[in-house]
């Protein structure tokens, strides 16, 4: 009797996985867009879609073949209502469990931003890691783009994990999740990666549009403030981010003299005063590798002015904040989690709270800690 049980209770829970589909029949969504058109009130939604000859990949190997990358493209007046028409088209079934990333334009920031976070914040099918980027490009163009050599879209940055390994001279991605929890804060800046096309860096039998993240959109408590973009972009990412590296170019009275590859510690925020707003102190340990050296110098007029050309970088992009209304170094978030009473004022009664004179002081440490082939003598000259 036990056994006729036990065998009943088995064939019950295989039944169960017999509406499941193989995953050859299934369409993989990996990343969506949204438009917006404010004139007529209504959303375009792109889908990126791959089949699974694009997913499976054996080490060492991959299809000789051009693998298809399907734009899906549909409009409604919400989103939901766009992707349900594309989803009652679409035969192998769409399945949304992998979808990577979210695009929007300059549209959607400018029109219906908050809605957007919204409907995605709530979808419980998309991942918690979701990474969400902007861009002025086109979306299907966006979506068409592949990896060099003819690889598929999955190898883009548009699709790469936002905790991958230390990033050289890149701003990395950031997820929905961590870009909702800044953008509804009245301090720190909110800040999202902007998705543009390159078609000139690399050249082929034919055109090879690559994608790069060439800058971040700025917000704070919810308010869309400007963008950085170039190098003012990059060094921003540095600042805030422990995982980026970046190559960082020396002067001296206006002449080059060295190119150093860097690293940067957490920057840490000294507060003093009991002012209402705070007053502080910024300091930096820098590990820095000599790269090359372009104008023979000493070593410490080299480390000297490499810690006082970080210090003005600093300073600078703190000034870029302050007259963007931005706190594109966090400082607040330090400051008002030690201070509940006057986090409370600052949420009921939001004013920007940061000035030129909040920055007392700024302390760089550099250590250079290889100089690859460069011989090399403390006060002495490079050879």
């Amino acid at each position: 009797m036990k056994r006729v049980v036990l065998l009943t209770a088995v064939i019950l829970v295989l039944t169960g996985c017999s509406g499941l589909k193989n995953i050859q029949d299934l369409s993989y969504i990996v990343a969506i867009g949204v438009d917006y058109d404010e004139t007529e009130e209504e959303f375009t939604i792109y889908l990126q879609g791959l089949n699974f000859s694009n997913v499976a990949k054996q080490e060492g190997t991959r299809s000789s073949e051009p693998i298809p990358n399907l734009i899906g493209v549909s409009k409604g007046k919400t989103i939901n209502l766009a992707v349900g028409k594309l989803y009652k088209k679409s035969k192998p079934t769409l399945f949304y469990g992998h979808i990577k990333s979210v695009v929007v334009t300059e549209s959607v920031l400018q029109h219906t931003f908050d809605d957007v976070l919204e409907v995605f914040g709530r979808n419980r099918s998309l991942r918690p890691n979701l990474l969400i980027f902007s861009t002025n490009e086109k979306l299907d163009e966006v979506f068409a783009a592949k990896g060099l050599y003819d690889y598929p879209p999955i190898y883009t940055v548009l699709l790469t994990e936002e905790n991958h390994e230390s990033l050289r001279e890149e701003i990395g991605g950031t997820s929905l999740m961590r870009f909702r929890r800044e953008y509804n804060e009245p301090m720190g800046a909110a800040m999202l990666p902007i998705i543009s096309i390159d078609r000139h860096t690399w050249k082929g039998d034919d055109t090879n549009a690559s994608l790069m993240i060439s800058g971040l959109d700025l917000f704070q408590h919810g308010a869309y403030q400007g963008k950085v973009s170039g190098e003012k972009a990059i060094f921003t990412n540095w600042l805030n981010s422990s995982k980026s590296k970046i190559n960082y170019d020396l002067y001296i009275d206006g002449d080059l003299v060295a190119v150093f590859y860097m690293t940067a510690g957490s920057l840490k925020k000294s507060f003093h005063g009991e002012e209402k707003d705070p007053e502080f102190d910024l300091k930096l340990n820098v590990q820095a590798e000599l790269v090359e050296i372009i104008k023979s110098t000493s070593y410490d007029r080299l480390k000297e002015a490499l810690g006082t050309s970080i210090e003005k970088d600093i300073r600078d992009l703190y000034e870029f904040g302050i007259r963007e209304e931005t706190d594109l170094l966090h400082v607040g978030d330090g400051y008002y989690r030690r201070h509940p009473k006057r986090y409370k004022e600052l949420k009921n009664h939001y004013a920007f709270f940061l000035d030129s004179k909040s920055l007392q002081g700024t302390d760089v440490n550099v250590k250079i800690s290889n100089f690859n082939t460069y011989n090399y003598e403390k006060e002495k000259k490079f050879d």
